[in-house]
């Protein structure tokens, strides 16, 4: 009788193990960025902009996004109260968001097809937009990394990914 519990819990663990493991693998890949230079008239009057970023999901299931998080190079989080830069993540839909001006998303109707990024269920591909507001005209771009944090087959998982920022240097 012990030996059938030793073979049975064996089996199981040995299950949930694999499980975990096939069900686990998969990532997000960033396809395509949308840069900005500094010198950019919208950026110089300080204008609420909007920013798109395809990422496609490489692996198994439909995971579901929790939140999107970004890390500045000192490693802590850029949030809501940062003097230099405001930025809100969002899903645009119909994926057509590269740079574009506040007053034009709202006047071409995009701003209603903008979702909120928490639940969303992702397919394979999809645009991720980023709503950004320069405060200070002196920013350097210190943003190195981006935290998606999602959940696949009721797994919570995070994944980090690089990130180089919302813009560049022209040469």
């Amino acid at each position: 009788m012990k030996k059938w519990f030793i073979i049975l819990i064996a089996t199981l663990l040995l299950i949930v193990i694999t499980f975990n493991y096939v069900f686990s693998k998969g990532e997000f890949v960033i396809g395509s960025t949308s840069y900005i230079a500094m010198d950019a008239p919208i950026v110089k009057e300080r204008l609420p902009f909007y920013m798109g970023y395809a990422l496609h999901w490489d692996g198994l299931g439909k995971p579901t996004l929790n939140n999107v998080t970004l890390i500045k190079q000192d490693g802590t989080e850029l949030n809501e109260d940062d003097i230099q830069i405001s930025v809100t993540s969002m899903i645009d839909k119909m994926g057509v968001t590269g740079v574009i001006d506040e007053e034009s998303v709202i006047k071409e109707g995009y701003i209603n097809d903008y979702l909120l990024v928490e639940n969303y269920k992702v397919d394979d591909n999809f645009l991720l937009v980023f709503r950004v507001e320069l405060h200070d005209a002196n920013y350097e771009n210190n943003i190195s990394h981006l935290i998606i944090n999602y959940q696949n087959f009721g797994f919570r998982q995070q994944q980090i990914l690089e990130f180089e920022g919302f813009f560049k240097e022209l040469e």
